[in-house]
């Protein structure tokens, strides 16, 4: 990690402490889709952490938004810069559908709740306006779409699209479309408060190793829907409903296994799941660092979710 990223990481973190949030440790396995897990009550947050958000990759924000709808969660990214220069304050940027701002607008929304006003995309900068006040000002002003639009020099289409949320509009015209009939029609945009579109995976059987492949078969087999992704600190999630059930899968003489004991504990903190540990060896304790271990032989003798869920409550520190 470089010294810009670890120093914006604490800068991240301070700051959501600050405000209250329960934070998770640093996610420090490699590759990961979210760098820390908040949360503030019902709030949930999976945060990435960017010195330039331009290196944020497709497959890291789509795996990003499918562990965040996994975990009814948000997903956010918060950087400094893209190759262009600085991000601006109170705006907000999309980097493959995720919302990114820079840390002093995190701050804002989190500590002040100013919400920012601006969204950047391919095309320049937009707002959201609430498209029903729009038609009913217009109409106590008794102009026409063909009217309206010719003040603010876009189409009578445009206008139209305006008042039914179908178009993104700019700043600049939002800005005439406010003078022209004296109220206020944009909406700040709570970017803690966005749900997130399931994304179907797109997954390779054959890139899943053997031993997750199977964890995933018994899940499904239990009747859990189930989350495998090699992009966070667990490896594969699993739920019927409510928090999901996070496992790490390996061999527990595996440095990397071993590495992520502490982290997936801190996570299941704050996502208020469960984890377990399902190992490959024969022989091995029924507890690691106090979660709860499950050898891969036991799996074909557990027949329900609630079998399972009593061996981890027994094997739980």
């Amino acid at each position: 990690m470089t010294k810009a990223r670890s120093q914006l990481l604490q800068e991240v973190a301070t700051h959501l402490e600050e405000a209250g949030f329960d934070l998770s440790s640093q996610c420090d396995v490699r590759p990961s889709c979210f760098d820390l897990v908040a949360r503030k009550n019902d709030r949930l947050i999976l945060v990435k952490v960017l010195a330039n958000i331009d290196s944020l990759t497709r497959d890291d924000a789509m795996a990003l938004q499918t562990v965040a709808h996994f975990f009814n969660a948000t997903p956010l990214i918060v950087g400094m810069k893209t190759r262009r220069g600085h991000l601006d304050s109170g705006v907000v940027y999309k980097r493959y559908g995720v919302s990114t701002i820079a840390p002093h607008s995190l701050k804002s929304v989190i500590a002040e709740q100013q919400l920012p006003r601006e969204f950047i995309q391919r095309g320049g900068r937009f707002v959201a306006i609430d498209g029903a006040k729009l038609k009913e000002i217009r109409m106590q002003h008794e102009l026409s779409q063909e009217d309206l639009a010719q003040c603010v020099q876009v189409s009578a289409r445009a206008i139209l699209a305006y008042e039914k949320d179908e178009m993104d509009v700019s700043s600049d015209v939002a800005e005439q479309l406010e003078e022209v009939l004296e109220t206020d029609l944009v909406i700040p945009i709570d970017i803690l408060s966005g749900k997130v579109k399931e994304l179907h995976q797109q997954l390779d059987p054959d890139q899943i190793p053997n031993l997750e492949r199977r964890v995933n078969e018994f899940f499904e087999r239990i009747g859990m829907r189930v989350l495998w992704t090699d992009r966070a600190p667990f490896h594969v999630a699993a739920k019927e409903k409510g928090p999901p059930l996070i496992s790490g899968v390996g061999s527990l003489k595996s440095w990397g296994l071993k590495k992520r004991v502490e982290i997936l504990k801190s996570v299941s903190k704050v996502t208020e799941s469960n984890a377990v540990i399902i190992v490959e060896e024969g022989k091995s304790k029924d507890q690691v660092s106090d979660l709860p271990v499950i050898r891969q032989l036991e799996l074909r003798e557990i027949e329900r979710a609630r079998d399972l869920k009593k061996i981890i409550e027994e094997r739980a520190g």
